[in-house]
């Protein structure tokens, strides 16, 4: 029987313990912020003196700290997961940080006898506490699987992508592609006013006129063998359209970086695959 630790609970982290206390699972949990330990506690948890005490308590450890540095400080600092952890102890790697990070956290760990996996959630606080949390986890099948009653206890999916770190790279990418499409749209934005179009009828016609999502069907777009990532374009979009929208910029006189670089990729891109067909 598994016993449970939580290294920070703060937006994240208190998000989980909700959804570890609905399934019945009561972890001992720590955080630098005394607030946020102290609302921890009021929700019922058993709250630590340092997460070396919550590994202590513990045979499986879940990290939720923000950044590479906390992640680093947390495990292999003074008084962190690692001082306490025993032999055979499992620590969950939850942030959004380098697989490097990941990997050298694992190599002090494995020094120690203990195991350490990536497991990196795709959602908000809000999603969480509603169960529509998934993991994408990365480390060798066994301890994925070890992991995985413990985190379906917090999500509605747990899927394992591939080595150590794997589940790093999955999240980033996952954040790049959403963020990319927010600072495109930024721009789009500032190219439709400034041909007169109100930004909110601009993101209502985008909303009601915009196709699928090419990840709905990304099979027409990309090489379902997996032989080649390069997407199979036309020529419309990518070498007349885009740099029409970069002409147009330049015409009403607004920078638009990004636009800017979407219409030299886009153009290099079609010229290739010209080039492969020809």
């Amino acid at each position: 029987m598994e016993t449970v630790g939580i290294v920070g609970v703060g937006a994240m982290g208190s998000a989980l313990l909700e959804r570890l206390r609905l399934a019945h699972v009561e972890p001992v949990v720590y955080d630098i912020d005394r607030d946020a330990l102290e609302r921890a506690q009021g929700a019922g948890a058993e709250a630590a003196a340092s997460a070396a005490a919550v590994a202590r308590a513990a045979t499986i450890v879940d990290v939720v700290v923000r950044t590479d540095d906390d992640v680093l400080a947390c495990t292999l600092g003074e008084r962190g997961v690692l001082e306490g952890a025993q032999p055979g102890a499992l620590v969950l790697l939850h942030s959004t940080i380098l697989p490097q990070t990941t990997r050298s956290v694992a190599e002090a760990a494995a020094a120690r006898g203990v195991h350490v996996i990536d497991a990196c959630m795709l959602g908000v606080p809000d999603a969480v506490r509603r169960g529509d949390l998934t993991f994408v986890v990365g480390g060798p099948a066994d301890l994925v699987e070890r992991a995985r009653p413990h985190l379906l206890s917090m999500a509605k999916a747990v899927r394992h992508v591939g080595p150590l770190g794997a589940g790093n790279v999955a999240k980033l990418i996952r954040n790049l592609t959403s963020g990319a499409e927010t600072l495109v749209l930024h721009e789009a934005l500032r190219l439709a006013e400034a041909g007169g179009i109100p930004y909110v009828q601009a993101l209502e016609m985008l909303r009601e006129t915009q196709g699928a999502s090419v990840l709905n069907g990304w099979q027409r777009t990309f090489d379902s063998t997996g032989a080649s990532p390069t997407p199979r374009v036309g020529r419309n979009v990518m070498a007349k359209d885009i740099p029409l929208a970069r002409e147009l910029a330049h015409r009403f006189g607004i920078d638009l970086p990004i636009i800017e670089q979407l219409a030299a990729a886009g153009l290099r891109l079609a010229e290739a695959q010209t080039e492969t067909r020809g």
